[in-house]
């Protein structure tokens, strides 16, 4: 049901909400490299134990809740520490290209192991399912430690003992260049689109594709993979589309419009083909602006406090998500819609809009000027 998806989705959002803090200042203190890697690592350990137990025959449903609280720790380290290790190793006219790129390929993981998993779970089950992810993991383990040939550890500057005194004083420190680049956070801010995108809709998308189009799991796993279609093309057309076209002060307003319309499509759609292109759109757009606004963030921050603000930026994500995904939830279960459909589960991708249409008019007094400052910055 929708109110038991969003209690799942709760669950991967809470704990970082307390571990950010922490995130941020692990991000800047230590070797990014081993950080990525053990993080890894720990995914892999995860998802091992849950195939095991799986095979056991003693998993149960509530552990799926476990189970989130546990990844979202992984994924909280890891998505902190990243942007910062590429804004190490690269040159800022390389981190568009990088982040392209890495959203490509993600995305491209997602798309044949969510997507073909939701396909294939009703053959493989969930220890087939699992085992893929696993997989996945041990891959990403073993580039993590080989990538050092290609991009070498650089030593960190020591900063005194490991200590709650000494954490507090960093983050403070990054909490001050906050302060500082008031506009570059706000900016910074929008690259939270995607993840809002994903989190709301996963509230819906079960529900949507087994009761609104009753399409079953083949169909939801078709959706899952759409979706993941839309954030490659993304990834892999937008340094070309900024090369020849220019990064425009207005291009994340019209972006956020057209993950608005996308919705309302999907809203509307009466087929799992249509449902499909207009989901992919969905994503496509939303990318756009979360590419744009980390690939700001980390060329117009200082090196060594990308982490922690990067840290910042998430946390003001985990402050509201849980409230937008509760409610979105609850509103899904209602008898009906209230705003176009009588079918709450449509009149949710409806919600959706809206949220992203407010976003929209936001970013005029965020996006804009920041973008048309910085491009006469460059023409000066």
């Amino acid at each position: 049901s929708p109110a038991s998806t969003a209690w799942l989705v709760l669950s991967y959002l809470m704990p970082p909400l307390l571990l950010l803090p922490f995130c941020g200042v692990l991000a800047d203190r230590c070797n990014r490299r081993k950080v990525l890697l053990l993080s890894t690592c720990y995914v892999l350990l995860l998802d091992s134990l849950l195939v095991a137990m799986i095979a056991w025959g003693v998993f149960q449903a509530s552990h799926l809740y476990v189970y989130a609280v546990l990844m979202t720790m992984r994924s909280t380290l890891f998505w902190t520490t990243l942007p910062a290790f590429l804004r190490e190793h690269l040159s800022k006219a390389e981190l568009l290209h990088a982040n392209s790129l890495n959203t490509a390929l993600m995305q491209g993981g997602y798309l044949f192991g969510a997507g073909v998993a939701g396909i294939l779970y009703g053959r493989i089950g969930g220890i087939g399912s699992f085992s893929v992810a696993a997989a996945g993991f041990a891959i990403a383990a073993f580039g993590w430690f080989f990538i050092r040939r290609w991009f070498p550890d650089r030593p960190r500057k020591p900063k005194g003992r490991i200590g709650f005194r000494s954490f507090f004083k960093e983050f403070a420190e990054g909490l001050g260049y906050a302060r500082a680049k008031k506009s570059l956070f706000f900016f910074a801010l929008f690259g939270l689109a995607p993840g809002y995108a994903a989190q709301m809709a996963n509230v819906l998308l079960v529900g949507f594709s087994t009761d609104s189009l009753q399409v079953g799991s083949e169909g939801f796993g078709l959706l899952d993979m759409s979706y993941g279609i839309g954030a490659m093309v993304c990834g892999l057309g937008l340094p070309v589309f900024l090369q020849r076209f220019g990064t425009r002060a207005t291009l994340p307003t019209i972006a956020l419009l057209l993950v608005a319309m996308n919705c309302i499509l999907v809203s509307f759609s009466q087929s799992l083909a249509f449902a499909m292109f207009c989901f992919a759109g969905f994503a496509m757009f939303g990318q756009l602006v979360g590419i744009l606004a980390n690939t700001t963030l980390q060329r117009q921050c200082k090196e060594e406090v990308v982490g922690r603000l990067v840290s910042l930026v998430n946390l003001v994500q985990y402050m509201f998500a849980p409230i937008l995904v509760w409610g979105l939830g609850a509103y899904a279960e209602s008898t009906r819609g209230r705003l176009l459909h009588e079918d709450s589960l449509r009149d949710g991708f409806v919600a959706i809009a809206i949220f992203f249409l407010l976003l929209a008019v936001a970013s005029l007094f965020g996006t804009y000027p920041f973008l048309k400052k910085m491009k006469e910055e460059t023409t000066d």
